[in-house]
């Protein structure tokens, strides 16, 4: 599943494979030109610095809810208070709108442009989320390297990696090869004993 939220969360990326190297792409205008296109947001680019600097605030005050929930260790109020903020950007009404085929739809309305309507609209995801969805499918890839907000779709909501095929396989990969370490250091001790 996909949301705007997490989309916008992942955009503090880590490479996952432990190189250290890390990007923040509400810094990389191609990636916030992609990331409005696919949610169908309108915002001007390039993004104005107190724009840029309400969106990272607003995306660090999300992490820290999660790792928060995540870990069920509770909230930071001042974290919530973040969220409702970036919330009143952008007020929002109701308007009844005539449906393409047949009917009627209600569509939010808000008079307010650019982007505070953006975080506004990443707020609104997040707390969408937080009231609508299970959020205990809401986990942190283990993957130390890569920390990626991904939703759970599992049966049992037991996995672990954002994606089986990267990061779980290395992180297979590094406990097979950290048991081989073991179990040659056991040998080597083993040995030493018998002289």
């Amino acid at each position: 599943m996909d949301f705007l939220f997490m989309d916008f969360l992942n955009s503090d990326w880590r490479d996952w494979r432990g190189t250290g190297r890390s990007e923040d792409r509400l810094d990389r205008q191609g990636w916030l030109e992609s990331f409005c296109a696919r949610w169908k947001l309108e915002a001007p680019l390039p993004i104005d610095a107190e724009a840029r600097k309400r969106l990272g605030e607003l995306r660090e005050a999300m992490r820290r809810m999660i790792e928060d929930l995540v870990h069920d260790v509770g909230y930071e109020p001042a974290d919530l208070a973040v969220v409702n903020q970036a919330l009143a950007l952008a007020p929002s009404h109701p308007q009844l709108v005539k449906g393409e085929a047949v009917g009627f739809h209600l569509e939010q309305i808000s008079s307010v442009p650019g982007w505070p309507l953006v975080t506004s609209q990443i707020a609104a995801s997040f707390a969408d989320f937080l009231v609508h969805e299970d959020i205990r499918r809401l986990k942190i890839c283990d993957n130390q390297d890569c920390c990626w907000i991904f939703y759970d779709e599992s049966r049992n909501r037991v996995r672990r990696w954002c994606e089986d095929k990267t990061c779980g396989n290395l992180m297979k990969v590094r406990r097979f090869r950290e048991r081989q370490k073991t179990r040659a250091a056991a040998a080597e001790d083993e040995g030493k004993k018998g002289k």
